[in-house]
């Protein structure tokens, strides 16, 4: 994570119990033995397991709709129209199915990879290349003798049109505009304008494109 997207985090939000829900953060006995239970169960969901399995015997690229029908009977959020070509790997803390949802008409290669400690949003059209990384948590930087502090958590938007090449990582906090274009390989640490082509480590922008239809 970099330092520009950590210090977008305010201080208020990292606190002892960053992480619990809020009837889990007492400090009695009780109480710890739910935190430690929780912390250690958290990112078990049995619904994704199990569709994994499933998916297991499909092949990439192939059998699309089924998989993407899957992947809504999970509780996945998924409009009409978008193609689930690939694995998803789903990571995050309690009903994380909520927390990631996908406009009418997109794609996704696949596999991707998604961190759902906050949630990840896509607009209508948008296209995710293979490989693609979602990661929506960092960690306060602040102490000298544990830089790897309580979690930060932000949201990711990606806008209506965009296109995301392959093998890239986008990070928390970053809101990317509508009709814009991540070259492959790159991270994003930034906002991304609307209509504009960036790329690099980390994406910088390349230039303006259109935003009007070729005719």
């Amino acid at each position: 994570m970099s330092i520009d997207q950590t210090e977008k985090k305010s201080t208020t939000d990292a606190t002892p119990t960053d992480g619990f829900p809020g009837w889990m953060t007492g400090t009695s006995k009780s109480d710890r033995v739910r935190q430690v239970i929780y912390g250690e169960t958290a990112g078990f969901h049995i619904r994704f397991r199990l569709l994994n399995i499933v998916l297991f015997f499909l092949p990439h690229l192939c059998f699309n709709r089924l998989r993407t029908s899957l992947y809504r009977l999970a509780g996945i959020k998924i409009g009409e129209g978008t193609n689930i070509m690939g694995t998803m790997e789903l990571e995050g803390p309690g009903p994380i199915w909520k927390n990631f949802s996908m406009g009418p008409n997109s794609l996704i290669t696949g596999p991707l990879y998604v961190d759902l400690n906050a949630k990840v949003t896509m607009g209508h059209g948008a296209c995710v290349g293979h490989h693609t990384v979602f990661i929506t948590s960092s960690h306060d930087m602040s102490n000298p003798e544990h830089r790897c502090g309580p979690a930060i958590k932000m949201p990711i938007v990606v806008g209506n049109g965009c296109w995301i090449g392959a093998r890239v990582t986008v990070l928390a906090g970053v809101t990317i505009g509508d009709g814009a274009v991540v070259a492959a390989g790159s991270l994003v640490t930034k906002n991304v304008p609307a209509h504009t082509l960036v790329g690099g480590v980390p994406a910088k922008p390349i230039r303006e494109l259109p935003t009007e239809p070729v005719r």
